[in-house]
């Protein structure tokens, strides 16, 4: 029976979550896509892990084990089909092949010399993860990273297309686009998803699957769960004829035609070998026989007694940490304020929370109306490396926005709505009387309390009929708005400070309720 059928389907299936995640990223609401979005996330197994570790461990939240079942009955179909930067190199790879000499398009079967390697990368970030740390998670997990290119460089690109194209409609009076805003994001954080893509890109054009099978911890895991899968790639003795057509197209190399070995722990179960070999030498089945083992008695010890050194050697080092960096007269906006905490978006609990479960995908700064929230490059040290934050300078948290805690797939925000999140303390203000523009310049201002949802800040009278802010910290949510409409430089008059651990607000006993506005209505 022909099994070239598998190769097809995968790469359907392949292609439609790749593109859901990609247009989540980027912000398209497409049906059927956008429906599916939510499903896919769940899919994804470091987020799938982290997000029912942090919800007290909820049945919605079993996606991971999904996968983990998944990979023991069929091998790394995660690999293939689901992961996101799977597919991404799978892409890059074809077209790089295409642009190739025909003689050098060819992959080869290669001893799995990297297995050493690659388990101990998964072991220093198993390790630095219990330690507290999620720099290694961060930095090396493959939906994380799909989100920060998405994010910093694929979401810019589509942007800047998609405004050239709605400005060119407008000039023939064609008005069915809109333009969308683009925000800037930290050159520290750029370099890092361009190295991330150089890093990623060159590896798949040169090698196929290399990231996979030598820096990818989820794929190490998988690849220890799937080594001796149920259901498999074999060799079919007598119809295999070692033309190594199979070798050739496998990306993994882990095909061995000449001693008809598989190495399943590599093995990503894509189904190309099957539908390249020309007389069904090659095919997948159930295992039905004891598979031998790919290593060693020998080598193997040698890996399990390099993975208990290191472990012993990184839990005993300390986990670096470092504060949010502190900040820096007689003009407004002339005297540096204090060193501000970063402040996390609503939902995310506390500090300690935040860190331990965020794997900077970005999706959360993707999904921000605001744009508030913005990806940090050492805000929170180096076991939370790259974690976004809420930046007031860019803009402020919409009182009554959830978008991010509808998103973010790790339960490091978790799901809130409107009326709770209005009751959250994620920041208090705080506001320097020495460098506001009513006591230097002596004229009327208020935009910090026109623009306070809870009015936290209001207006007092002071002298000469001025009137000059007074703060009520109890009433405050935290939400920017005052920061991001106060109009001194270099540093601000009125500012917030995060809160290590959330709080809940004193409700607002106003019958007024809190003050309406929009981003556009700020006069500064």
């Amino acid at each position: 029976m022909k099994q070239a059928h598998l190769r097809i389907a995968r790469i359907i299936l392949s292609l439609v979550i790749f593109i859901t995640l990609l247009f989540l990223f980027l912000g398209i609401d497409m049906k059927p896509f956008s429906s599916m979005s939510d499903t896919m996330l769940r899919l994804q197994f470091i987020p799938s892990i982290l997000r029912f570790l942090a919800l007290a461990f909820s049945v919605a939240s079993l996606g991971f084990l999904l996968i983990i079942i998944i990979s023991l009955l069929a091998g790394r179909i995660y690999c293939s089909t689901i992961c996101p930067l799977g597919t991404f190199q799978d892409i890059i790879n074809a077209v790089s092949r295409r642009l190739r000499p025909r003689r050098r398009r060819k992959f080869h079967f290669t001893s799995n010399r990297k297995r050493f390697f690659r388990y101990s990368i998964l072991a220093a970030t198993l390790i630095l993860w219990l330690s507290g740390s999620m720099f290694l998670v961060n930095l090396l997990d493959p939906y994380a990273n799909f989100g920060k290119l998405s994010t910093s460089l694929f979401q810019p690109a589509f942007i800047w297309l998609h405004n050239g194209l709605a400005f060119t409609l407008e000039s023939f009076d064609v008005f069915i686009l809109s333009p969308r805003t683009l925000h800037t994001l930290p050159p520290d954080v750029l370099m890092v998803s361009v190295a991330i893509l150089l890093t990623v890109g060159v590896m798949a054009a040169w090698r196929g699957r290399l990231f996979c099978n030598t820096l990818c911890p989820v794929g190490s895991a998988l690849g220890l769960i799937s080594s001796k899968p149920l259901y498999q790639i074999t060799f079919h003795d007598k119809a295999c004829t070692q033309c190594k057509k199979c070798e050739w197209v496998c990306k993994a190399e882990c095909l061995d035609s000449k001693t008809k070995r598989v190495d399943h722990s590599r093995c990503i179960s894509c189904f190309n070998c099957i539908a390249s070999c020309p007389n069904q030498g090659i095919y997948y089945t159930r295992n039905r026989k004891k598979t031998a083992p790919a290593t060693t008695p020998a080598t193997d010890g040698n890996k399990r007694k390099f993975m208990l050194t290191m472990a012993s050697g990184l839990v005993s080092l300390p986990i670096l940490r470092k504060a949010s960096p502190a900040q820096g007269m007689s003009e407004p906006g002339m005297i540096p304020i204090e060193t501000q905490k970063p402040v996390t978006p609503p939902g995310s609990l506390s500090h300690d929370h935040f860190k331990s479960h965020c794997i900077a995908c970005y999706l959360c700064v993707s999904a921000c109306p605001t744009k508030v929230i913005v990806p940090s490059f050492y805000s929170f040290g180096l076991e939370g490396f790259m974690q976004p934050k809420l930046d007031f300078h860019a803009n402020f948290c919409n009182y009554d926005c959830v978008k991010c805690t509808e998103v973010c797939p790790t339960g490091a925000i978790t799901r809130q709505s409107e009326e709770e999140k209005k009751r959250i303390k994620i920041g208090e203000v705080r506001f320097l009387t020495e460098s506001c523009v009513v006591t230097v310049d002596r004229t009327d201002c208020g935009a910090c309390s026109e623009h306070c949802p809870t009015k936290a800040v209001q207006m007092v009278p002071y002298q000469d009929g001025l009137f000059i802010p007074e703060i009520h910290p109890e009433l405050c949510v935290g939400c920017g708005a005052c920061e991001y409409a106060c109009p001194t430089s270099p540093y601000k008059a009125i500012y917030v400070t995060g809160l290590p651990v959330h709080q809940e607000a004193i409700p607002i006993e106003d019958i007024e309720g809190p003050r309406e506005h929009e981003a556009d209505d700020f006069p500064f």
